[in-house]
Formats: structure tokens, sequence, C-alpha cells
């Protein structure tokens, strides 16, 4: 760091501290150096020298540092909130589709909470205002509770993310062996708010993580393709839709392992059509067809939102 040494005078000061500031928002610079400024023509005017207001001052680092340090929180926060927006949307969608799983399923979250429904052709006026009013509650505990924690800031915002994940673990855990898969999407989608309030991790540790996800995702999007090739040949009779999944599964996973974008992007949108796929459909696959949209959507998803682009890499 300089000291006010190397400075022969208030303007040279000021020049520096103006370079400092010339990535600031203009009015919040210009104010900073008019209060510098005005603080030298007091100094002069009670007779002190240059040098000692200059050295009372600090070095021009030391007097924009908590400007800059303001400045570089707020670029670090920006990208966060983007991610948390684009969470926030992908927990409201999510919330209506499980909503209309829950509607259709025979033993269902819903039914639990307010008794076994007719459906609505069949029940009446009573049954289809109780049917659509469940519904909105599924939409409300899946899809506005979870997108909520967009919407907050600081440490309420962290509290809240871990208990609406919290609790959303606790309900898949306790509906795992009837509908509770069908609420795993919701609950990463929790879990992934509670990663962006925790804050942006340190360089190292963030590589490490980024590196240590890679894997992971490589792996569960490669593990498929090597089942479907083990089939192939031990006599399973191929089809057209084993082969493009192999293609997809191949494609998917080594784009994952790479940090290719348009793979990460074939990923995300592949399992997103998954998951809509399933509900308009809702046939024997359904549960198998919901699980590998999750897979595919979630770890598409998380490439996007935090692997650094190549190019960026590179630098």
């Amino acid at each position: 760091m300089a000291s006010t040494a190397e400075y022969q005078s208030a303007e040279t000061y000021l020049q520096a501290l103006g370079k400092l500031l010339r990535d600031a928002p203009r009015d919040m610079g210009a104010e900073l150096l008019e209060d510098v400024a005005q603080h030298i023509e007091e100094g002069r005017a009670l007779g002190r020298r240059d040098e000692q207001i200059l050295g009372a001052l600090g070095a021009p680092e030391t007097v924009a540092a908590p400007l800059t340090a303001q400045l570089t929180a707020s670029r670090e926060r920006a990208p966060l909130r983007r991610k948390s927006l684009v969470l926030g949307a992908v927990a409201l969608i999510l919330g209506v589709l499980v909503s209309i799983i829950d509607g259709s399923m025979a033993d269902t979250l819903g039914d639990r909470i307010v008794g076994n429904q007719a459906p609505p052709i069949q029940g009446g006026y009573d049954s289809i205002y109780k049917f659509g009013a469940l519904q909105l509650l599924i939409f409300a505990i899946f899809g506005l509770g979870v997108s909520a924690s967009a919407f907050m800031k600081g440490r309420a915002a962290l509290i809240y993310s871990y208990v609406i994940a919290g609790c959303m673990s606790i309900l898949v855990a306790g509906f795992i062996t009837s509908s509770g898969i069908f609420y795993i999407p919701s609950m990463v989608t929790a879990w992934m708010f509670v990663g962006i309030h925790r804050g942006t991790p340190g360089s190292v540790h963030c590589a490490r993580r980024v590196k240590r996800m890679r894997t992971i995702g490589g792996i569960c999007l490669l593990l498929p393709v090597v089942f479907l090739v083990s089939g192939l040949f031990s006599g399973i009779e191929p089809s057209v839709a084993a082969y493009l999944y192999l293609a997809l599964g191949l494609a998917c996973g080594i784009g994952f392992l790479a940090n290719f974008r348009p793979a990460l992007w074939v990923t995300c949108t592949s399992g997103a059509a998954l998951l809509v796929a399933s509900v308009i459909d809702q046939g024997l696959l359904l549960a198998g067809i919901w699980l590998v949209g999750t897979v595919y959507f979630f770890f598409g998803l998380h490439g996007l939102l935090w692997f650094k682009r190549r190019a960026a890499q590179s630098r």
C-alpha cells in the first residue's frame, strides 16, 4: 500500500483517490472525493500543511477501502441474487407439477392431510371444493413455501432456508415408500437455496466443491449408460429409444464432466422435459421418469448456475 509521502500535493492525492474510485457509482465516488477535498481545505484554513493533512487522512487506498469493499460485496451478491430468482421460479413451477401429481395419486400427502377424497368427477360439489383447496395447499407448501427464500435476505433468509429444507427432507423421508419421490425436486431446490444464502465460499473451497460436484454428476449421468450398454451386450433386443438414450446419456455425462455449456443446457432441458412428460402421461413408468428427469434437470441446472464458463476459467 502506498504512503502519503509519495504524493507531492493534495491535488495528486485526489487524483490517485479518483483513480481508485473510477469503478464506483459516479455519485458515490464524487461524494467521497468532495468530502476529502473539503477536509483538505478546512485543514489549510487552520494553517496546516498538506503533508500533515494527508498524513492524518492516510493513503488513498485506506480512504477508498470502505467503498471499494462495499462494491466488491455487491458484485459478489449480484450473481447469487440472479441464481436465487431462478430457483424461485423453479420452485413455483415444481409446486404446480407436484400439486397435479398429488391430485391423481392414490396415497399422497394430500390424503394424509385431509383424508381420502373421491375424484372431483365423482364426488359432487363438496369433493370438487376440497380437491381444489387441496391443490392450492400442496402448491403453497412446495411452490410458494420454497420460492419464498428467493425474496429474503441476510440471516433471516439463511434460517428460513434451513427450516424449509429440513421440513422438506422430513416430508420426503416420511413418504418415500409412496409419493415421497415426487417431492424430491422441491427438497433439492430448498437445499440449493441454503447454499445460496450461506454466501460465496473462498475460491479454493469453491473450486474443490465444483470439482467434486462435476465428478458426482458425471458418474450419476453416465451410470445408466453403463447399465444400458451392459444390457445390450447381454442380449437385450436393441431399440431406437435405447440408442437415443445412449447418445443422450453419453453427451450429457461427458459434457458435464468437461463443463461443456451446451451439454449442460441439453441436460437441464432434457430433465425438465422428462418431468413435464411424466406429469402429462402418468403411466406405469411415472416414478422412474420423474426420478430420471430430476437427476438430469438438477445436475444441468447446478452446472449452469455454479460452473464457471470455460473461457473465464482459462483467464
